[in-house]
C-alpha cells in the first residue's frame, strides 16, 4: 500500500478531516491532500509532524517497501506487537489475525514487532481467499500442506472484491442476484461457479406460522450483518417490499439487534437466543435452525487472471471439481451445486 493510501486511512480512522490533520501537524491542507492523492512525498520534518499527529511513527506511516506486511482486508500495516498469520500474494506479505474458535487455537506466524526480515521465513506458494462462503475454512484445510500456505479470511463480498482489486488476495468468494452482478475488478477476473444458495432469515426450530412477517414488519430485533453485506442488503430489500405492501411506508426504520461477522455466526447466535437472524440456508441448516428464504443468490469465486496458473490456484480449481468437496457441501445442505467448478463465460 502506498503512503497516500495509508495516510488517508489513518486520518479517517482518527475521525479527522484533511484540514484538521493539517492544523494539528502545522502543515497546509494542500500538502495533506497531495500526499493522499500520491502526488507528493513530504520533507522529513513534515512527515514526522503528520505521523506524530496521528500517533504513529514516521516509518509506520511512510514506509512503502513491497515486503512490508499489510492486512488482507484493509491494506493497513499492523500495529506494533500484533500476533498475525502471514501469506504472500506475489511479493506482497499480507496478514490476518489468527482465528481462534470453539475448536481451538490457530497458529501465529509472525509478530509485527519482530521486523520485516522475519516475514521472508513465511514466503512460500500461497493461496489467499476472502469472502463469506462458509466452506472457505474447509478449502484451507484441504489445500494447505507443508510448503503451501493457505489463508481463508471471512469477509463480506464488498470487502473481498476490494481486496481482490487491490491485489491482496488471489481470489474472492462473491454472491449476488442474477440481475445484480458486481463490477469486475479493474484487471478483470476469471469467474468460477460454486453454485447458488438462498439468503433469508433463520429462527429456532418449530416457530409459529409465518413468523418471518413480524421480522420484516420491524416488530422483532434481528441478528444482522454489516450494512453493506449482500445478505443484509437482501434483507433490507425484503423489508421495503413487505412494508410498502402493508402500509405504503417507503423507508423502514433501522432495526435493533446485534451485528455479527459471518453467516454461521448469525445462525449460531440465533439458536442460542430468541432472535431471528439474517443468514443463508446452508448456515441455518448446519445448526438445525428453521429457515425462510428471501432471495436466491449465485455464488462464484473470482480469480485474478495473472495467478490462474499458480500451483495453489490450480489445486483450488481441482478441489471445486472433486467428488469429496461436493459430497461435503451436499451433506451440509442448502446448496444447489449445478455447474460447480465450471468457468462462467
Amino acid at each position: 500500500m502506498d503512503a497516500g493510501t495509508n495516510l488517508g486511512h489513518l486520518r479517517r480512522e482518527a475521525g479527522l478531516t484533511q484540514a484538521q490533520l493539517a492544523e494539528r501537524a502545522g502543515v497546509s491542507r494542500s500538502l495533506v491532500s497531495a500526499i493522499e492523492s500520491g502526488r507528493h512525498l513530504p520533507r522529513v520534518d513534515a512527515a514526522l509532524a503528520i505521523a506524530r499527529s496521528l500517533g504513529v511513527s514516521g516509518e509506520f506511516l511512510f514506509d512503502t517497501s513491497a515486503s512490508r506486511a499489510i492486512d488482507v482486508l484493509t491494506g493497513v500495516p499492523p500495529e506494533k506487537g500484533e500476533a498475525l498469520r502471514v501469506a504472500f500474494v506475489g511479493d506482497q506479505a499480507v496478514t490476518t489475525p489468527p482465528r481462534h474458535s470453539d475448536a481451538g487455537w490457530q497458529a501465529v506466524d509472525w509478530t509485527s514487532d519482530s521486523g520485516s526480515a522475519g516475514l521472508d521465513l513465511h514466503r512460500a506458494p500461497s493461496l489467499v481467499v476472502a469472502g463469506c462462503e462458509p466452506s472457505l475454512p474447509l478449502v484451507e484445510q484441504l489445500i494447505g500442506r507443508p510448503g503451501v500456505k493457505v489463508m481463508a479470511i471471512s469477509a463480506t463480498t464488498e470487502q473481498a472484491l476490494a481486496a481482490l482489486n487491490a491485489g491482496r488476495v488471489h481470489l474472492a468468494a462473491v454472491h449476488f442476484q442474477d440481475m445484480d452482478v458486481p463490477p469486475l475488478p479493474k484487471g478483470g477476473a476469471q469467474r468460477v461457479r460454486l453454485g447458488q444458495w438462498r439468503v433469508g432469515l433463520a429462527t429456532q426450530p418449530r416457530p409459529p406460522g409465518r413468523w418471518w412477517e413480524a421480522v420484516l414488519a420491524g416488530e422483532r430485533d434481528v441478528i444482522q450483518r454489516a450494512p453493506n453485506a449482500h445478505a443484509q442488503l437482501a434483507f433490507e430489500r425484503a423489508r421495503r417490499t413487505f412494508q410498502e405492501g402493508e402500509s405504503g411506508h417507503p423507508s423502514p426504520q433501522p432495526l435493533a439487534g446485534p451485528r455479527v461477522a459471518s453467516h454461521l455466526a448469525a445462525s449460531r447466535h440465533c439458536m442460542a437466543s430468541s432472535l431471528a437472524a439474517v443468514t443463508i440456508e446452508p448456515a441455518a441448516r448446519a445448526v438445525g435452525a428453521d429457515f425462510h428464504a428471501l432471495e436466491t443468490h449465485q455464488v462464484e469465486f473470482w480469480i485474478r487472471p495473472e495467478v490462474t496458473q499458480e500451483a495453489p490456484v490450480i489445486r483450488f480449481s481441482e478441489l471445486l471439481q472433486s467428488a469429496g468437496f461436493r459430497r461435503t457441501l451436499e451433506h451440509v445442505g442448502g446448496y444447489d451445486l449445478d455447474g460447480m467448478g465450471t468457468v462462467v463465460s
